[in-house]
């Protein structure tokens, strides 16, 4: 139904009911847009395959081409078009590069068809994709992509929340590359270790973010000072003295400030780094004739404030961005989502319910009954929201679980040898498939301690 809905046209006598999103609960409009990414991602399967086929035909012994180099040639011309994966080879050790060299000005139906990641291989490392591989590599790839230090991103000390760098020197089409890189995610049913304000969805969906709790989650101070603002009562002072407040939007930019005044009459391009074709000097002076933010003009202030935090002093690193994640996300599908559902589905959440984890967890080698299996959710009911998350890691990759919860994820514990001269080993993981291999400890403080450690202390794949 949400396929056939893609290439449907409402009219006057007869409407589609996903025309009406808000009828339906979030996790059906979220199993809708699933629904449409796997069906083009299986088209695009269907379409290799299907071009692998003709091709044997034709260079087969006995076939129309005869001659060995011309068969060679062939094969090489057709290799890109046959493959029925989008594959990524990765280095560890260079990971955001490999990514960009690899996705950069790969054709739409490459990247259509269905992600499988090697990650590491060169240095020995096993890296079989079965999904666990694709959530460490989308999971080191952004936390390099969105550090500080990169300089695309800001990280807000409060909230954690991640922004884009005004005056960022890193070129536009990193930042397209870095949004593709989460529309890559989200078409492949991966979560992402991100925190972006609301206001990145509320963008990326085309609704305007205008209003104060726009901003709310990302720029808690901002949104209060100036809530403030707007409710002040001018019997106990006018506003000019009581905020002295000039009409400008101030910023940092690789440690400078900068200011500009706002103005509501025109769309004024930010300064970006000299490459930059609309470039304007980062050092031009702070504007000295900015007039005070009174009673009067105060409303106007507060709109103005918000566009250029979340537009124009941001406006070629979004928009390159925005370019990035529309590649691989239908437009119309994209219309089923509410900000907030965007969000969950870019980012899952990372409250983890012990008890709804216990219920779908599945077993291998024990039962839910034995001591040991007893013993495993009665120490990590008592583990804090870190270690939850870093166990929830250390299973499957991801630190969050995705829109849905914990029933959308397999969470597997699996006996990992007897009691006898076990006491000293770890609990390890199969994180491609969702499998905890878990020894049987003599006790519970064994357990505790061993548990502990592996966690705290993992880092790459036990076997991915």
């Amino acid at each position: 139904m949400p396929v056939s809905w893609l290439s449907f046209t409402s009219t006057r006598q007869k409407v589609h009911l996903l025309d009406y999103p808000f009828i339906f609960k979030p996790t059906s409009l979220v199993t809708y847009f699933r629904a449409i990414n796997f069906s083009i991602m299986s088209h695009s399967y269907e379409e290799a395959t299907s071009l692998q086929l003709r091709i044997r035909m034709l260079t087969e012994p006995g076939s129309l081409v005869t001659d060995a180099h011309q068969r060679n040639a062939l094969e090489d011309l057709l290799r890109t078009p046959a493959s029925k994966f989008l594959i990524l080879n990765i280095r560890r050790d260079d990971i955001l590069t490999d990514a960009f060299d690899q996705l950069w000005r790969r054709e739409e139906r490459e990247l259509m068809r269905p992600l499988k990641i090697h990650l590491g291989e060169d240095s020995g490392e096993e890296g079989y994709d079965y999904g666990g591989v694709q959530q460490e590599f989308f999971r080191l790839a952004m936390a390099e992509a969105l550090h500080p230090d990169y300089g695309a991103f800001t990280i807000d000390d409060r909230t954690r929340m991640t922004w884009f760098q005004p005056g960022s020197l890193q070129p536009e089409w990193k930042f397209e590359l870095i949004g593709l890189l989460v529309s890559l995610a989200v078409y492949n049913g991966l979560t992402l270790p991100v925190t972006f304000p609301k206001a990145l969805y509320h963008k990326l969906l085309g609704e305007p973010v205008t209003e104060l709790h726009h901003i709310a989650d990302g720029w808690p101070d901002h949104a209060n000072g100036l809530t403030k603002l707007l409710e002040w009562n001018e019997m106990d002072g006018a506003v000019e003295d009581v905020f002295v407040l000039t009409y400008e939007f101030s910023t940092t930019i690789l440690g400078q400030p900068v200011s500009r005044q706002m103005d509501s009459s025109r769309q004024e391009a930010w300064p970006q780094p000299s490459w930059h074709p609309h470039a304007e000097p980062l050092s031009a002076d702070n504007p000295t004739d900015a007039p005070p933010v009174t009673g009067d003009n105060r409303s106007a202030y507060v709109s103005d404030y918000i566009r250029y935090l979340t537009d124009v002093s941001v406006a070629p690193q979004y928009e390159a961005f925005a370019r990035g994640f529309h590649t691989c996300l239908h437009s119309k599908s994209l219309t089923l989502l509410t900000p907030s559902l965007l969000q969950s589905i870019v980012e899952g959440t990372q409250e983890i319910d012990i008890s709804e984890l216990r219920r779908v967890a599945r077993y291998s080698g024990w039962d839910a009954n034995h001591r040991t299996i007893r013993d495993f959710w009665s120490v990590v009911k008592k583990f804090d929201s870190r270690m939850r998350r870093k166990l929830l890691e250390f299973v499957t990759s991801s630190d969050r679980l995705p829109v849905g919860g914990a029933a959308n994820i397999q969470f597997v514990i699996q006996k990992n040898g007897e009691e006898d001269g076990v006491a000293a080993r770890l609990p390890t993981a199969y994180t491609c498939y969702g499998h905890l291999l878990l020894p049987e400890y003599r006790d519970k403080e064994v357990l505790r301690e061993r548990l502990s450690m592996a966690v705290e202390n993992a880092e790459g794949f036990g076997f991915a």
